[in-house]
């Protein structure tokens, strides 16, 4: 009894926090349009360097677009700051771990009228060892590049998912 108490009580402060399911159809559109939705409007533009191109890749993926640039109401530019810092330092001064740190500043842009709609940043920081096998060296940093990159697409894809959110296309 005690506990189906105190479950209808934290069931009822849950619903009056505010909370709402980010992704859930809208019930004032008609066609159950969901910020995820949103999101297929949003064109990647092209970033240099790998950790650019896996960042884009996974944005595309996340929004669920087949980047027909015609059909995109936004533009998304892009920049990266990629950076290597030695953690693990042995007596010889050889380093045995590093962190790979992924930071992008990213715009939103209307492309209807050239106007910034929404700016932000994230980062992400992914770790990596270093053995004494070369192969396995360069595996375990294309790894750690791809975990960061896949962490700041899907950081970007949550603030832009927040925007449309609070805003319909």
């Amino acid at each position: 009894m005690l506990a189906a108490g105190l479950a209808a009580l934290v069931a009822s402060a849950a619903a009056g926090c505010g909370f709402e399911p980010q992704f859930k159809p809208r019930p004032e559109q008609p066609d159950g349009a969901t910020a995820a939705t949103d999101l297929s409007y949003v064109a990647v533009s092209p970033i240099g360097e790998r950790s650019g191109q896996l960042v884009r890749n996974e944005l595309i993926e996340l929004f669920g677009i087949a980047q027909e640039v015609d059909e995109q109401v936004f533009r998304l530019d892009i920049q990266l700051l990629e950076s290597r810092e030695g953690l693990a330092i042995e007596q010889d001064d050889t380093i045995t771990r590093y962190n790979l740190r992924l930071a992008a500043r990213f715009r939103l842009v209307d492309r209807r009228n050239d106007t910034e709609v929404l700016q932000g940043s994230t980062r992400a920081i992914a770790a990596y060892n270093v053995v004494e096998s070369r192969y396995a060296n360069l595996i375990a940093e294309r790894d750690a590049r791809s975990r960061a990159a896949r962490n700041v697409a899907e950081n970007i894809r949550d603030q832009l998912a927040v925007h449309f959110g609070r805003q319909r296309v």
